[in-house]
């Protein structure tokens, strides 16, 4: 495949490669001629587009990373611990902080842009709204991408709102279960969500890379709307059936908060936080969309 000759890189290095954006991401760029060293921990290579150099690795081993990241033109350091993936604060300060501080590093040995995937929550965090561990890591991990561009690397942040795809376990946790048919409750339906498709996603860090300021961060995010209404958009073009029954947000939160009152005995922590929950997401794209020159796909002509 040939290069797109107005594509600015030509090699991509991606951490956190085989998840619901990473994959997305890696499809977008082999479609443009890009080729890709993707870096995980896992062995999942299987869900990566063919032609995709897949490396396993330890984003918390430097040297191993900043080694395979030679010869990238730009880093997408998409990889980041997240509810469900890591229960103890610990754990996610060091994949969300320290994993950060490598791809830092390999960034500025390497002289590869980085394009440093972050989220919606750090607004949340920040104001006030939110106080979970994973909202404060990835904020400290803003916090060192933005030092790291007061000292000279190039490198812009993208914070993703609520990312969906439209592939059976590449989806999310509601519409995979949605489109397998195993959604019968809706917890907090008239919750409010940006929902952003990973597709979209892949194309606005592409393009982050490619006319992105240093030092400017971006929210991706798509219309607001409530979860229960995104659902059914998606329920209808995938042609399966919606859940059965919903929850009002303020029921729910009684077994969230419980959930994560114990998660030091169950190891287990829950995919939203109480006050995620309660506050909702909701969030403005329209200017990451406008500076970066992409378009969000309306969900009708996502499923189907």
């Amino acid at each position: 495949m040939v290069t797109d000759p107005s594509m600015s890189f030509k090699h991509a290095f991606v951490t956190g490669a085989t998840g619901i954006v990473g994959v997305a991401l890696c499809r977008k760029l082999i479609e443009m001629g890009v080729s890709i060293t993707a870096y995980s921990r896992g062995t999942k290579a299987a869900v990566l587009p063919i032609g995709v150099d897949h490396v396993q690795g330890d984003i918390l081993d430097r040297d191993d990373l900043v080694a395979s990241a030679s010869g990238s033109g730009v880093i997408f350091h998409v990889a980041a611990a997240v509810h469900g993936s890591a229960s103890t604060y610990e754990e996610f300060e060091q994949m969300n902080v320290l994993g950060t501080q490598n791809a830092i590093r390999a960034a500025l040995e390497t002289g590869a842009k980085l394009v440093h995937v972050s989220t919606v929550n750090v607004e949340g965090f920040r104001n006030g709204s939110l106080a979970d561990p994973y909202a404060a890591t990835k904020s400290m991990a803003e916090d060192l991408v933005i030092g790291a561009v007061a000292n000279g690397l190039d490198a812009v942040i993208v914070r993703p709102a609520s990312v969906f795809g439209n592939e059976t376990g590449k989806s999310g946790l509601l519409v995979d279960r949605l489109l397998a048919g195993s959604l019968k409750v809706l917890p907090a339906p008239s919750r409010c969500i940006s929902p952003v498709w990973s597709d979209d996603l892949a194309i606005a860090l592409i393009r982050a890379a490619e006319v992105g300021i240093s030092g400017r961060v971006y929210t991706v995010a798509g219309p607001t709307m409530s979860t229960g209404d995104f659902l059914k958009l998606v329920a209808r073009g995938a042609d399966v059936r919606g859940p059965i029954l919903t929850i009002p947000a303020v029921v729910f939160a009684v077994p969230l908060r419980i959930a994560w009152w114990t998660k030091a005995l169950t190891r287990w922590t829950p995919p939203v936080s109480v006050e995620s929950l309660m506050n909702g997401s909701a969030h403005d794209g329209a200017s990451a969309e406008a500076e970066l020159g992409f378009a969000y796909t309306p969900i009708s002509k996502i499923f189907g």
